[in-house]
């Protein structure tokens, strides 16, 4: 009963995010999408991965993933944000 529960989470969590893409939010499209697929990743880890039974070293590695992922997005984005604009050499301008 609880996986047919949680798939059922995880469809309405889907049409929200379908619903999302047909209200002119501005930037907070991304912020409430993010936050929705947050909720489904955090379904999915505590439910489908059994991390609210699990031992103390696996959800220390589930969270060392999560932070190791973390570092990756700050530092892809740290680069994104510092580059200047420089077209491609066959763009015409």
């Amino acid at each position: 009963m609880t996986y047919v529960l949680t798939w059922v989470g995880l469809m309405i969590l889907l049409a929200l995010t379908c619903a999302s893409s047909y209200f002119p939010m501005g930037n907070w499209n991304s912020v409430v999408n993010i936050g929705i697929s947050c909720a489904k990743g955090l379904l999915i880890a505590v439910f489908f991965m059994h991390l609210r039974h699990a031992g103390a070293l696996l959800r220390i590695v589930a969270i060392a993933g999560l932070l190791w992922l973390g570092i990756l997005f700050g530092l892809s984005w740290s680069d994104f944000g510092t580059r200047t604009l420089s077209p491609a050499p066959w763009v015409a301008r």
